[in-house]
């Protein structure tokens, strides 16, 4: 029970610490996937079904520290269609420069329980 307390605890804690606005989709699937080769050095974006108010899309670089599980994810709720849920940063320091419209920044992707 106190490991289930703690690691509560560190989650909370761990967000309210991120100080960058973020918001979440409801459960989702993805609808559309672009890897870009050139462009960003190797930027991916995607688009849900049902996005967030702001986001018009979602965006990962190479750069990111969590790019090749991200990448993994992205690509496997892609291709089986499985419900996700995107969570992003909106803030414009991180707004994607590919496009005119407001493509978020990953935070996270999750396989909810359904």
């Amino acid at each position: 029970m106190h490991k289930f307390v703690l690691a509560f605890l560190l989650s909370v804690v761990s967000l309210s610490s991120f100080s960058a606005p973020y918001e979440a989709t409801g459960v989702t699937t993805l609808s559309r996937f672009i890897s870009y080769n050139q462009y960003g050095n190797g930027d991916v974006v995607f688009r849900v079904k049902n996005p967030s108010p702001t986001c018009h899309g979602y965006w990962i670089t190479e750069k990111d520290p969590g790019f090749n599980a991200n990448l993994s994810a992205v690509l496997a709720a892609y291709h089986a269609q499985s419900k996700v849920k995107i969570r992003a940063i909106t803030d414009q320091e991180y707004k994607w420069a590919g496009s005119s419209y407001h493509w978020c920044k990953l935070y996270s992707i999750e396989y909810p329980e359904i």
